[in-house]
């Protein structure tokens, strides 16, 4: 996501059950990480396309992310009928590929990640004007997911309400405050998961945090005092059992991608995306927990 003063990315990831890992029966990966998929469906009712990563720019630009390769593949440039001067906040993607992309204006959009076309919904919340979002799944290992959302007037805020978003009726039911500006992402083992940056004065250390979906509480908690720093932009995604954190500071020029080891919380590697600006990044619950 981003602010008024400074960019901030969001970052919806979520992931299929143990079962659902995203490889063939021969262990051999069946989705396309430079695009959309076959469309080939599973039998657990998954495309190809809906195991990929996506993240957006901060100049419409919505690509894929091979989390294997460390590569993005670009997809084309979005077209949201988004008020004067809107541009793409946050993102997440839901069990159809969908992705749902909030601009800049509070305004919430419904994109086709093949076609790229736009759908405005009718999101509307005088508390919740700009918001990280994530899918999780309602029980471990179902096919059935809820979208949780965390913000508020704007970043540059202490803390962020936790909410659940109904995508039908579009109303948002408040779960619990939370201390910072985190970007969600969720799994098919329902957990939700954020990244907290530095707040706005880039005084305070950077986590990653397993957030309890009922009263919004931390479950687990790992510091990652290296990514300290005023954030400018940032996201946040699951997939094959790691968190993987899209993350630009002040005075740096582009987003940097962190891979998060899922068990432990220690940083396993980094990759300079050298051009982009990455302020949403999202994966639904048919993504793969582990990567045989």
């Amino acid at each position: 996501m981003r602010a008024t003063t400074f960019s901030i990315l969001v970052a919806l990831v979520g992931c299929g059950p143990a079962s659902r890992n995203g490889n063939g029966d021969d262990g051999t990966t069946d989705a396309n990480p430079n695009g959309n998929g076959d469309g080939n469906t599973n039998s657990n009712g998954c495309t190809d396309a809906a195991k990929l990563v996506y993240v957006v720019d901060q100049n419409n630009q919505l690509s894929t992310f091979d989390p294997a390769t460390k590569t993005f593949h670009d997809l084309g440039t979005l077209n949201c009928p988004a008020q004067a001067g809107g541009t793409p906040f946050s993102m997440g993607i839901d069990r159809n590929a969908t992705a749902w992309v909030e601009y800049s204006t509070s305004e919430l959009f419904k994109v086709d990640t093949t076609t790229l076309a736009c759908t405005k919904t009718s999101f509307q919340s005088s508390t919740l004007a700009q918001f990280g979002m994530g899918f999780s799944t309602d029980t471990a290992g179902g096919t059935t997911d809820s979208l949780f959302i965390a913000g508020g007037a704007g970043p540059s805020q202490p803390s962020s309400q936790l909410a659940r978003l109904d995508t039908t009726t579009m109303v948002a039911t408040n779960v619990a405050n939370v201390t910072g500006w985190p970007e969600l992402t969720g799994t098919g083992n329902a957990e939700l998961w954020g990244f907290f940056p530095s707040d706005s004065t880039g005084s305070t250390t950077p986590k990653v945090e397993k957030v309890n979906k009922a009263n919004g509480t931390a479950a687990t908690t790992w510091n990652l005092p290296s990514l300290q720093g005023m954030p400018s932009a940032w996201a946040f995604a699951f997939w094959g059992g790691d968190y993987w954190i899209f993350l630009m500071k002040d005075l740096e020029f582009s987003t940097t991608v962190y891979q998060i080891d899922g068990a432990t919380g220690t940083i396993k590697g980094m990759t300079n995306t050298n051009t982009r600006t990455i302020v949403g990044a999202g994966v639904s619950t048919c993504a793969p927990v582990v990567i045989f």
